[in-house]
């Protein structure tokens, strides 16, 4: 087959016709009863440690959140929108104080 620029696809910067594309397989583990038992063993282990956690934090009247890039863009973007809503009441007021 000729390939051109309509037929062809680029793997690793190889030209290659679609019948003969690399395709992409997943692999599939097992479920042997290793696997199960590694999975339930990791199942128990994550719950003891959040309920560790979770007692030791009890009492406090707060949790430990991490700062992450995606909580302070959170943060700011509402201090963004409780400024929008003080300056609309604000402009309000004012409006209101003008034409009453």
């Amino acid at each position: 087959m000729a390939l051109n620029m309509n037929n062809y696809k680029g793997y690793e910067k190889k030209p290659y016709c679609n019948a003969h594309y690399p395709k992409q397989s997943f692999t599939t583990v097992a479920d042997t009863p290793e696997n199960l038992r590694l999975k339930q063993q990791s199942e128990l282990q994550s719950q003891v440690k959040y309920k560790r956690d979770f007692e030791e934090s009890k009492g406090r009247g707060f949790s430990i959140v991490t700062d992450t890039p995606e909580l302070q863009r959170l943060k700011r973007t509402q201090e963004q929108i409780s400024n929008v809503r003080v300056q609309f009441i604000s402009g309000m007021t004012a409006l209101m104080c003008v034409s009453g």
